[in-house]
């Protein structure tokens, strides 16, 4: 797992990449054609001395007509470099390199400032990321299909399970469309197989798309990582910082990862450090007694997730036991 640094310097590297194949290309394209049409080099050499000529003259303060002289000069050296290549079967377009972004120029700079193309391939960095590590890869809200939830009335819950699953999905929406640092934590608890990361991964490619910094983990994968970290002093915190960074992050399955003393230290700075500096947090869970949970992750632990987020409840059967 990366921090946003590390992505955004690969996609520098990547622009740069890109930038020094295409003028590989065009430089390759020119040198064959060179090779089998000599009077290409001749001309753009005769360009070449017309453009030195017009810059001598200028640095020398020759008269206006000299120098206008000098201009035709190369214009002409111009026209004539371009009908040779014409005549060879080429055009000059093909001995010139073709950047993938045309603001930038592959640079990765435009104005003074990082191009939008390179935080367009850092959000992709971070989505292959994701996709990786989570177990359904980035979905979409119009995938969430509410039809699979019960729409009947279930006495024992009292409600209708699709229709509270739609107003769900519609609430998790808006929370995706509108998020920024002001936006609140989640937790999506309930059985599984039920659609909570369906739903936790729905708003983080809405959000992705919208500019920020996801970062998808899962509990189980966060406690081993942070464990190997914490006792080899080698390796660099780089997964416990690219977490505390995220604009969002979404820690799926509480529950599932092996807990000891570490893990409940680290998870606490963690969310504290997120809270502290206004970096929402989805979290997903299995369990849905507090009681248990609280025991599981201690008091304080457990007071700074459920304290200090929207609680939305799953219900319904395991969508994966669900035939298509």
């Amino acid at each position: 797992m990366r921090t946003k640094d590390e992505l955004f310097r690969i996609a520098q590297r990547q622009v740069a990449a890109r930038r020094q194949r295409a003028a590989t290309l065009a430089e390759e394209n020119r040198r064959r054609a060179v090779a089998a049409h000599p009077e290409i080099e001749a001309a753009q050499a005769e360009k070449t001395r017309c453009g030195t000529a017009i810059v001598l003259r200028a640095t020398r303060g020759e008269s206006e007509a000299r120098q206008a002289a000098a201009q035709a000069d190369f214009e002409r050296a111009a026209r004539t470099l371009t009908d040779t290549i014409l005549a060879a079967g080429y055009q000059p377009e093909d001995f010139v390199p073709h950047y993938a972004c045309d603001r930038c120029r592959d640079t990765g700079i435009a104005g003074g400032h990082p191009c939008t193309c390179v935080a367009v391939l850092t959000r992709a960095l971070r989505r292959e990321e994701i996709n990786a590590a989570s177990p359904l890869a980035l979905c979409g809200f119009e995938t969430f299909d509410v039809a699979r939830y019960p729409g009947t009335m279930d006495a024992e819950l009292g409600l209708i399970p699709r229709a509270y699953m739609n107003k769900a999905l519609a609430y998790c929406r808006r929370y995706a469309e509108a998020f920024s640092s002001e936006s609140i934590n989640l937790l999506f608890s309930g059985s599984a197989g039920i659609g909570k990361t369906h739903m936790a991964l729905a708003i983080a490619d809405t959000v992705l798309n919208t500019g920020h910094d996801v970062l998808y983990t899962s509990a189980a994968a966060l406690a081993a990582q942070l464990g190997k970290e914490h006792f080899d002093s080698k390796t660099p915190d780089t997964w416990l910082e690219a977490c505390k960074e995220a604009d969002l992050l979404i820690l799926d399955d509480l529950g599932t990862e092996f807990i000891n003393q570490v893990t409940l230290s680290v998870l606490y700075e963690l969310i504290n450090t997120r809270m502290l500096c206004h970096r929402p947090t989805i979290y997903t869970t299995n369990i849905t007694d507090q009681e248990v949970f609280q025991a599981r992750y201690t008091e304080k632990v457990a007071s700074r997730i459920l304290g200090n987020c929207k609680m939305i409840r799953f219900f319904g059967v395991d969508q994966r036991l669900k035939k298509v």
